[in-house]
């Protein structure tokens, strides 16, 4: 084939060096002035090469091929300078008959203003190299540069004969030489002489040719200064002309030399423009991964790996995190696997522990097994991410062939280790920062849910949707197990209808403690992370397969210290990871749920108690019906509600109950009471209501009733008492007296109501006559009792009550300590009259909270005065049922001591048993408040009422009175002495003062004071006075001569 003729070929491949400003314009020392403005000799054609250029013709093109620079490829431009010079084509190639003529004289050409890029440089260099191939006929031509610092050589550039490259024998050369693994590389470096190396058997093998398809070659070194600079090598070595070589070789060493400078800043600016982007990407990423992700495809491309790694640490491991191609491609099966590595990279945690960057092979024990078989690396290089000792874990470039790494691609591994960690870190700390503020807003909309939970199951729900919102799963579900660990209770959140039956079917019913996961979470009490449902056995894997169950979070719910259940939230198809944000977001979430579950179980508690309170607020505890209280609101409700609804309202007395009481016991009357509750019930219809009121007295309220409704109800009621009642064998009788009063015929004020239908009740059982309905002109005695209720009005109005004084005496200590206040009515045409006259009256008609009110400010006020004179007194005041189940008793009390200035221990309420059990729930509510103020509570006639002792107990008593009956033959009755003595013994043994009332006699004073008691009252000690009289009679107590009993 014909080719350029030596020095022609010199001559081209100086012009060519200056024209990509390479070399200077002066006298190569080639025995021609070469160059801008210099006359060129004439020179004759090129002879042609023979038979060394048989194997490639010269009409074919030559591919060129270099190093990537992480940009796509282009084209060289075309040469700049006075010469022709052939232009490349897209394919980076240059024809030889383009070589220009012997030029006869010079071509002007201006030089180039602005620098040249370093495309412009390798592209001269590549078309250079092409010149040389074509002209001696090699199947590659290729420059290595010497790294000194590595002692690596790194092909640079390099022309390949068309179809050469096409086969497996002739790979690309883009894999860096290590100089202690090539003799032949490395006799041209230390010898600094041309050198022909053969790896075909007839010289010694040479590893790193064959491991690029080279058998034979002539290498030549490319010297600089006395330096080093590279190695030009000729495939095959017989295709070399070693005079032309040493003539071109000067002048190419100081063009490889600064087309490798240029590349060499070229790509600092691109790891520049790398670094720079991860900035930018940091800034605009959605999260973490597509951070890492973009930062490992951009490191693995420029360092040219083809992969790259990043290994994060996380709760003091190493985990693999992210991995990318340099091409870009998605391997989701091989993500997978890299994400659930079952051992570390010994590698990359020697360079956790070390901070110091690394290379191994796979020869090495650093980079073996597993990596070696899954992910086939033979050779990587780890750097830390960060700075020590603050490391965010490891950066690792991976190549799946044995190679070494040149100081370019370690010094960007290292700066984008130290950079990539600050971001990493800064990511973290952001994203922790966002995670919180999430967190926060789940927690915050958990407990704002939560406090609307009653019962385990709802609060376990809102702790299942809380997780679920922390985790980004698409379904959870809550799990509750009873006190026997059995799981009876499922709380499905976005679950489809055919996954909630596989879970009742396989779940519910089952002991938690048989299911591995529930024994875990039972044990740490802590969240369970699953991020492979495959490779865990805590929840049975047919399970977790049937409901497409790939990874889950488990989350105890504790209360009480006990495992009550557990949320599990998961998410179904692939697998997958929650970072160490969701894992303390829902640890943070599990301390809450515990809280928000055992606020649900005691606010459950707490309203079932509430419900239970009420239902004995308006229930009777004896018989069960409903009481008193109830009676009066559903009697308001009808009375006064929408609508001009007519009722019925019946009393009803039992006769002769009272006889049956007092001579077969307070139990026997019990039970006579709970069966007569049933017999009436029987009479009435549904929406009918049967209340106790008290004692023996019962009432019917009778909704949208008329006189003929009310008349038949009262026959029945009537008649279902007439068949005897059983107890112990004994038949019992009894009758009932019932009264009738209608609304709106006679009135539509409840208070009026309730008088009337009393009133009624009280003229059939004078009539005997079963049952009366109310009449306008009545008997005298009901005319009696209606006109003394009007006049009690008034007289509360006209502040007619007056308060007399009972002393009472310290048998201790001879002392008066205390005075009982009794109100007296001073009415103006009869004259004084006790409290059995009107006070029954003032209870019906809805007057004792106001009667006892103005007793109780009177009570204070004069006691006021006489502790101001020097008497420590308390003063005791009676309580009724009205008083006693008005909640706002206790707050009122409190102001009226407030405005005395009394001391609340100075104030003693007294309080019947019959009254204190009328509405046990109100009562016990009441006498709490009336505690906490500090006033004292004593239970007045002691003896006479409700049979049970229970309530001494459950009640807040600092005080029993006894009854004034047990007393009165109390030296004579040696059963009344006894009930006196054990009573006393009951007071002590329950930490409660004894008080005796109806002391009439000084046998009976001694006796009492030899026993123990207390305190006594009585007309003995003296009876009762005005207030006006009561400082006078205590000043006559404090003389040394008086004794109790002397003045009454």
């Amino acid at each position: 084939m014909d080719v350029e003729h030596p020095v022609a070929l010199v001559d081209a491949v100086h012009r060519t060096l200056v024209d990509a400003r390479l070399v200077e314009n002066v006298d190569a020392g080639l025995g021609d002035d070469v160059g801008h403005g210099v006359p060129s000799r004439g020179r004759s054609a090129a002879p042609t090469a023979g038979d060394r250029g048989a194997r490639c013709a010269p009409s074919i093109t030559c591919q060129v091929t270099g190093r990537s620079t992480g940009h796509p490829p282009r084209a060289a431009p075309p040469f700049r300078g006075g010469s022709k010079v052939p232009a490349q084509d897209s394919a980076g190639s240059a024809d030889l008959d383009d070589v220009p003529e012997q030029r006869t004289h010079r071509e002007a050409a201006p030089r180039p203003t602005s620098p040249a890029s370093p495309y412009d440089a390798q592209a001269a260099l590549a078309s250079l190299l092409s010149r040389l191939r074509a002209s001696s006929g090699a199947t590659r031509v290729s420059v290595w540069v010497h790294e000194a610092t590595t002692d690596l050589l790194v092909p640079f550039r390099q022309a390949v004969c068309p179809g050469a490259d096409q086969g497996p024998g002739h790979p690309a050369l883009v894999t860096p030489a290590l100089l202690s693994d090539s003799p032949f590389l490395a006799a041209v470096v230390r010898t600094r002489q041309a050198v022909t190396g053969r790896a075909d058997g007839r010289r010694s093998t040479d590893r790193q040719l064959a491991e690029v398809g080279i058998r034979s070659a002539h290498g030549e070194p490319l010297l600089l200064d006395g330096q080093v600079v590279g190695v030009l090598t000729v495939e095959p070595a017989a295709a070399a002309a070693p005079h032309l070589l040493r003539q071109v070789a000067p002048k190419l060493a100081a063009a490889v030399s600064e087309a490798w400078a240029r590349r060499s800043q070229q790509r600092r600016l691109d790891q520049a423009a790398v670094l720079l982007g991860l900035i930018e990407t940091a800034a605009q990423a959605q999260s973490l991964d597509h951070l890492l992700s973009s930062a490992c495809r951009q490191l693995a491309e420029l360092g040219e790996v083809e992969r790259a790694c990043i290994f994060l640490l996380e709760d003091g491991r190493l985990v693999p995190s992210m991995a990318a191609y340099a091409d870009g491609r998605r391997d989701l099966a091989t993500w997978q696997q890299f994400r659930n590595a079952p051992v570390s990279l010994p590698l990359a945690e020697t360079v956790l522990r070390t901070g110091e960057p690394m290379t191994a092979d796979r020869s090495s024990g650093l980079v073996s097994g597993w990596w070696v078989d899954s992910f086939h690396i033979a050779s990587a290089l780890a750097v830390p991410l960060g700075r020590s000792p603050e490391l965010a874990g490891v950066l690792t470039l991976d190549s799946t062939h044995v190679r070494p790494f040149s100081e370019d691609v370690r010094r960007l591994a290292g700066a984008a280790g130290a950079h990539l960690g600050s971001v990493i870190e800064q990511a973290r700390t952001s994203q922790a920062r966002a995670a919180s503020l999430s967190t926060a807003r789940v927690v915050r909309q958990l407990l704002v849910d939560g406090s609307g939970a009653t019962g385990v199951g709802e609060a376990a729900e809102v702790v299942a949707r809380a997780v679920q919102r922390l985790a980004g799963t698409s379904r959870s579900a809550a799990y509750l197990v009873d006190a026997e660990d059995r799981l009876v209770e499922v709380r499905h959140v976005d679950w489809a209808d055919d996954h909630k039956a596989v879970i009742q079917r396989q779940l519910v019913g089952r002991r938690g403690s048989d299911i591995p996961l529930w024994r875990l979470s039972a044990e740490q009490k802590t969240p369970v992370f699953v991020e492979d449902t495959a490779t865990s056995d805590l929840l049975d894997p047919r399970l977790c397969r049937a409901l497409d169950l790939a990874s889950y979070i488990s989350v105890p719910l504790i209360s009480g210290d006990r495992l009550r259940g557990l949320v599990v939230t998961g998410a179904v198809g692939a697998a997958r990871s929650w970072a160490p944000a969701v894992r303390d977001a829902v640890r943070q979430v599990t301390l809450e749920g515990s809280l928000v579950v055992e606020n649900a179980e005691l606010r459950a508690a707490e309203q079932l108690r509430l419900a239970q309170l009420a239902t004995e607020a308006h229930a009777d505890p004896l018989t069960g019906l409903a009481n008193r209280r109830r009676f009066i609101e559903e009697v308001e409700a009808t009375v006064y509600g929408a609508g001009d609804r007519s009722c019925a309202l019946l009393m009803i007395d039992l006769d002769r109950f009272k006889e049956i009481n007092d001579s077969f016991g307070h139990s026997v009357g019990d039970d006579l009471l709970c069966l007569v509750g049933p017999r009436l019930q029987q009479a009435l219809r549904p929406g009918d209501l049967l209340a106790r009121m008290g004692g023996d007295e019962f009432a019917v309220l009778l909704p949208d009733a008329d006189a003929a409704r009310a008349r038949e109800v009262g026959e029945a009621l009537g008649a279902a008492l007439r068949d005897a009642f059983v107890l112990d064998g004994m038949p019992l009788h009894v009758d009932a007296s019932i009264g009738i009063a209608l609304c709106p015929d006679h009135g539509r004020d409840r208070s009026l109501l309730l008088a009337r239908a009393d009133t009624a009740m009280y003229a059939a059982k004078r009539g005997r006559h079963g049952y009366e309905v109310w009449a306008p002109d009545g008997t005298p005695a009901t005319r009696d009792r209606l006109e003394t209720l009007e006049q009690l009005r008034t007289a509360l109005d006209d502040d007619q009550l007056t308060t007399h004084y009972q002393p009472k005496l310290d048998l201790r200590t001879g002392r008066v300590t205390g005075l009982e206040a009794l109100v007296r009515w001073n009415h103006p045409t009869r004259g004084m009259l006790y409290p059995d006259v009107f006070l029954p009256l003032a209870e019906q008609a809805g007057l004792m909270r106001r009667l006892a009110l103005r007793v109780l400010e009177r009570s204070l006020r004069d006691l006021q005065g006489w502790r101001a004179h020097g008497h420590d007194l308390s003063v005791a005041v009676n309580l009724s049922v009205s008083n006693l189940q008005d909640v706002a008793l206790p707050e009122q009390v409190a102001m009226l001591l407030d405005a005395f200035a009394v001391p609340a221990d100075a104030l003693v309420l007294e309080i019947t048993e019959d009254v204190l059990m009328a509405d046990a729930a109100r009562s016990q509510q009441v006498m709490a408040g009336l505690r906490r103020l500090g006033v004292r509570l004593s239970v007045d006639d002691y003896g006479t009422g409700y049979s049970s002792l229970s309530y001494l107990r459950a009640l807040p008593v600092d005080e029993l009175k006894l009854d004034r009956s047990f007393v009165t033959h109390l030296t004579t009755d040696t059963r009344a002495a006894a009930i006196v003595r054990s009573t006393l013994q009951l007071s002590r043994d329950l930490g409660m003062s004894m008080v005796v009332e109806g002391v009439e006699d000084s046998a009976s004073l001694a006796a009492l004071r030899e026993w123990g008691c207390d305190v006594a009252q009585g007309y003995h000690i003296s009876r009762p006075m005005p207030a006006e009289r009561v400082l006078g009679w205590l000043e006559a107590q404090r003389a040394p001569a008086a004794a109790p009993g002397a003045q009454r």
